[in-house]
C-alpha cells in the first residue's frame, strides 16, 4: 500500500517527478510497488503504472489512492493488479481494480468493481486508451452516486440462471447494451441472454413472447426459449412496462 495512502494525484505528481525510480526500498513502497520484484524493470508494473498516469476525473485524482499486487497463479503466467481504494473508506462499494494479461480472463485489460460484484468483470478491453476513457467516464457515475442500467440487468441475469438451476457466484460478462453471457455448469454450453426494462422499448434480438420478468426486468436467453422454468412465465408484448434508467 501507498506510504500514508497519498490521493492518486499526489501519486501521479511524485511519477512525474521521478520519485519512484529512486534506488532503495522506500521509492517503490512509497510508489506501492514493493510487491514486485525489480519494479522498474517490470513492464506489466509499468503498464499499470501508465494507467494510473491516464486518469483525469478529479473525483478519482482527491479521493483514491492505489496499490498494486503481484499474483503468481498455480496455473498460467503471473499478472499484475492495481487497486483503487476511496482514501476515506476501502471497503466502499466506489472501490474498483483493473488487472493486467490476467491468465483467468478474456481480455488484456479486466475493470472489477464492487458495484458489479465479484461474478464477473464490468468491462474489459485489449487496449489501455479504452481501459483508462471507461474509468474517466465511470467516475462521474461513482462521485453522483448513479447507478447504471446494467447493475439492475446484471442482477437479474443472476436471479434467473438461479432459477434454471446454476450455483451461485456464476461468472456473468457484459456482451455489450444490454447483453450478458455465462457459462452453464450444468451442459457447458453458453447462454447469451438479453435484458430490457420495457417490453415496448426493446433491443435489438429481443423476442417479448418468450421474456421472462425478474423483479421488474425482463429477459431473453434464445438457448432457453420456449422451456418451462418455475415461476417465470413468457411474457406478453401487450402489457408493456416503462422504466427510466441510466443506461451507459
Amino acid at each position: 500500500m501507498t506510504e500514508g495512502n497519498i490521493p492518486v494525484r499526489k501519486w501521479q505528481e511524485l511519477f512525474r517527478a521521478g520519485a519512484f525510480h529512486k534506488d532503495g526500498y522506500r521509492a517503490p513502497y512509497q510508489a506501492g510497488w514493493d510487491d514486485f520484484y525489480d519494479p522498474l524493470n517490470n513492464k506489466g508494473l509499468q503498464n499499470l503504472s501508465k494507467l494510473v498516469m491516464s486518469i483525469t476525473h478529479p473525483f478519482v485524482l482527491d479521493n483514491y489512492h492505489v496499490y498494486f499486487l503481484h499474483h503468481t497463479p498455480a496455473i498460467g503466467p503471473m499478472f499484475g493488479c492495481v487497486y483503487f481504494d476511496l482514501l476515506a473508506d476501502e471497503r466502499s462499494k466506489k472501490s474498483f481494480r483493473v488487472s493486467l494479461d490476467s491468465p483467468h480472463e478474456r481480455k488484456k485489460w479486466v475493470l472489477e468493481t464492487r458495484r458489479y460484484g465479484d461474478d464477473g468483470p464490468e468491462f474489459e478491453c485489449g487496449d489501455i486508451r479504452r481501459m483508462s476513457r471507461y474509468i474517466n467516464n465511470m467516475a462521474h457515475e461513482l462521485e453522483q452516486d448513479i447507478q447504471p442500467a446494467f447493475i439492475a440487468e446484471k442482477e437479474a441475469v443472476s436471479l434467473y440462471a438461479g432459477i434454471c438451476g446454476e450455483p451461485r457466484g456464476l461468472y456473468i460478462y457484459r456482451e455489450g447494451d444490454h447483453r450478458y453471457s455465462y457459462t452453464s455448469f450444468l451442459d457447458g454450453r453458453q447462454r447469451m441472454v438479453i435484458a430490457a426494462v420495457s417490453l415496448e422499448n426493446a433491443p435489438p434480438g429481443f423476442v417479448p413472447e418468450q421474456a421472462r420478468s425478474v423483479r421488474g426486468i425482463y429477459v431473453y436467453c434464445p438457448e432457453d426459449a420456449g422451456i418451462p422454468l418455475p415461476g417465470l412465465a413468457p411474457q406478453s408484448a401487450d402489457k408493456p412496462q416503462k422504466r427510466k434508467e441510466h443506461q451507459r
